[in-house]
């Protein structure tokens, strides 16, 4: 029987969470379901939820709520982390701090993303010590942000079995092939790079190799931005470029067009989920009783976990299956050592991801990438030892930072606000 830990689970993503595991309920049926949350009235109304929607749509989970880790980690095949140390207050600081000084302010990447990596290793590598005792052969499945970052400190400082996960490529892909004028099914789009940090050269078609220059010279008008996705500025960086960019990508190519966008919204995305969120957990739980709960699909509610549940039926199914994920590199790009962590194609079964072999990284952004590495591996360090000099020199090193004194005031400033949270830097 499969035992499922979900670490987070008072979250307000698992209502995709849950419509994911039914998505491969029967390739998973009898798995057994271990929520887990600090905040126990929310971890309530989500076991309820999945219950009644699990009876509902005749899915044989078994789930049980628990309040403590090492119980919940217990006797663990798959661990599917997903929670935010600090919660939206401490992601508002990340976001507001940085752009004081007239750097991006942002969850995952830049100092916001450095800031939040801190709050974030020490909880993964304490669930990580905790699976060494009772579950050593457990796959950690991340979804904690930043996930590179997170990946990289379980790999380098304990024997964890860890995949660092992010559905950004799925959404990007859909982007591009809007942009392209493509049909989305039998779309393959190679990204590599790190996390919010890819980039593509090749792609295919029903396997046929499609000419990027050419499509990117006729690409369509691009639609509308959104809070995630800003279509214009993929358009015009790829074409640039001559390559598929990320949707992080306008963080680095038009960076103070952004903080000048960002500071006239006059509220931060973390504020704005904020006030969204109690009409939300509210409606949660008014479905949570009902014998065929349909739950918001916002904050993730539609189909947030179907990318982690296919990997974990991959893995428990040895279904050697292609996804693009967060693992070391052992050559996939030639360009960056072996044990970097990079996203990249893989195929994933029994023994976890094999990262497919892609070559060099693209010239017109391999300078890029391998300065948002080496940030991520100061960053990694800095986090676990909560030495301020390493700690200084990762938000240095970081592309959207271009001064010492304002790396001080961000550092200084960020580790002051998180304290409570940053026990490694007292």
């Amino acid at each position: 029987m499969t035992r499922i830990a979900v670490i987070g689970a008072g979250s307000g993503y698992m209502p995709g969470v849950i419509r994911g595991l039914l998505h491969r309920a029967d390739d998973l049926a009898g798995a057994e379901l271990v929520f887990y949350d600090l905040d126990a009235e929310h971890l309530d109304v989500m076991t309820r939820l999945a219950r009644n929607m699990f009876a509902a749509r005749g899915a044989s989970f078994t789930v049980t709520a628990e309040t403590r880790l090492k119980p919940a980690l217990d006797g663990a095949d798959f661990v599917f982390t997903t929670f935010r140390p600090g919660g939206l207050s401490g992601r508002h600081l990340d976001e507001s701090i940085p752009l004081k000084y007239g750097v991006v302010g942002q969850e995952t990447v830049g100092p916001g993303g450095f800031l939040m990596a801190c709050r974030s290793i020490p909880v993964l590598l304490d669930i990580a010590r905790t699976l060494a005792e009772v579950a050593p052969k457990a796959w950690i499945l991340n979804y904690t942000n930043p996930t590179n970052v997170v990946t990289d400190a379980v790999t380098r400082y304990s024997d964890a079995r860890i995949i660092g996960l992010c559905d950004q490529w799925v959404g990007d892909t859909e982007t591009w092939a809007e942009l392209l004028g493509l049909p989305l099914a039998g779309l393959e789009i190679d990204w590599i790079g790190t996390n919010h940090g890819t980039w593509a050269e090749r792609a295919r078609l029903d396997g046929e190799e499609i000419d990027i220059a050419a499509r990117l010279a006729d690409s369509a008008p691009p639609g509308e931005a959104t809070p995630h996705r800003d279509p214009a500025s993929m358009a015009e960086a790829g074409k640039a470029l001559g390559l598929l960019v990320n949707s992080y990508s306008k963080y680095y190519f038009f960076h103070d067009e952004v903080v000048e966008k960002l500071r006239g919204t006059g509220t931060t995305r973390a504020q704005d989920i904020m006030a969204m969120l109690p009409g939300y957990y509210a409606q949660v739980a008014a479905e949570a009783d009902k014998a065929d709960p349909d739950p918001s699909r916002e904050r993730g509610g539609g189909e947030h976990g179907e990318f982690a549940v296919d990997i974990i039926c991959a893995i428990a199914r040895d279904e050697r299956r292609r996804f693009i994920v967060n693992t070391r590199n052992h050559g996939a790009i030639t360009t960056l050592e072996t044990d970097a962590i990079v996203e990249v194609p893989s195929i994933v079964g029994r023994q976890g991801p094999t990262p497919l072999v892609m070559g060099e990284l693209p010239r017109a952004v391999r300078g890029l990438t391998h300065s948002i590495h080496e940030y991520e591996r100061l960053a990694a360090d800095a986090a676990v030892t909560g030495d301020r000099r390493v700690a200084l020199q990762a938000v240095m090193a970081h592309p959207f930072v271009g001064s010492k004194r304002t790396a001080e005031k961000i550092l200084d400033e960020g580790l002051a606000a998180h304290a409570g949270h940053l026990p490694q830097f007292s």
